[in-house]
């Protein structure tokens, strides 16, 4: 009897198993990171390596049940925390997020995407192996999916996601409580629309109490043309509602020539109640395709006049 218990057991473990799946997927990179401000330069090495941990099922009706768990590390991370060494960098596991997806809707708990940092364009101006941009979003703050552990002060954070997608619209809404305990904190509530129309994209978010900080606002219309699959153009604008009101105008482009090189380019200009050292900000980059990996490389000149340029390889599996 208890040979017949084991077996059955056993067959019960396997057909759950073989109905839900677990995937290991990521990404690494590795490079030099150059930055002069006018009074000090410094050469840097940087490298991250990324793992993703997902789990999901699907009940008879159609319904997806899944989760992330990501562990990351970052030279110059110190979020491992140790009593007689204090901090040390050490690859860490962020907080969870779990899901629900069923007929073009998706529902996130924890750790989730946000409703701005999801427009589908909003990242397009980004250049260099690390994928950075001095323009556009740099000057704002709003929150995201968090890739390192929450601080201290958030260990009951939560957030809600949701979205929608039909044919070429995609709505989605967002909310971040940073500490559910207390009912005083300022919570980040945030909305985002993306349509596609042929060669043309369209997105617009808007997210208030950003980064939980009360009163503080960002929101983005933005745009992007492909003038054929090779190359597209695009046009933001960001802005805030806050202490220093700024808003970028940005104009990028990326092309991919048949030589296998790809080019990127953009120029933001800012309007401000404060005084930058610059009010545009400028960036050049290039990569190659090395059939699994990419090299990339940029330079730019921000706001605040500092350069800025990397050079590297990274690569996803």
């Amino acid at each position: 009897m208890k040979k017949i218990l084991l077996a059955t057991s056993a067959l019960v473990m396997v057909a759950g198993a073989a109905s839900a799946e677990v995937t290991l997927s990521g990404s690494g990179r590795f490079g030099i990171v150059y930055t002069d401000d006018g009074t000090t330069s410094d050469t840097a090495l940087s490298y991250r390596m990324r793992v993703n941990v997902d789990a999901s099922t699907e009940t008879d009706s159609g319904v997806k049940f899944g989760g992330r768990i990501r562990m990351q590390y970052s030279n110059g991370d110190t979020n491992d925390l140790d009593d007689i060494d204090g901090p040390r960098g050490a690859a860490q596991l962020n907080a969870a997020m779990l899901y629900a997806e069923t007929s073009g809707f998706r529902f996130e708990i924890g750790n989730v995407n946000t409703a701005f940092d999801s427009l589908a364009t909003l990242y397009n101006a980004e250049l260099g192996f690390i994928s950075s941009t001095t323009g556009s979003y740099s000057l704002f703050s709003y929150d995201s999916y968090t890739s390192s552990p929450y601080g201290p002060t958030q260990i009951d954070r939560v957030g809600l996601f949701a979205s929608y997608s039909t044919g070429n619209l995609v709505a989605r809404v967002s909310y971040i409580d940073y500490d559910q305990t207390v009912s005083t904190d300022s919570e980040e509530t945030g909305i985002s629309l993306d349509y596609t129309a042929g060669a043309y994209k369209i997105g617009f978010g808007y997210v208030t109490d950003a980064g939980g900080t009360a009163d503080y606002d960002v929101w983005a219309l933005l745009g992007e043309y492909a003038l054929n699959d090779m190359t597209n153009v695009g046009l933001q604008y960001i802005a805030e509602d806050g202490a220093e009101n700024d808003a970028t105008l940005t104009l990028y482009g990326n092309t991919k020539l048949a030589s296998g090189i790809g080019l990127g380019a953009f120029i933001s200009g800012v309007d401000s109640d404060v005084v930058y050292a610059n009010d545009y900000a400028i960036g050049l980059g290039a990569n190659y395709d090395i059939g699994g990996a990419t090299i990339a490389g940029t330079i730019q000149k921000g706001f605040d006049d500092q350069t800025y340029a990397d050079l590297g390889i990274n690569f996803s599996f």
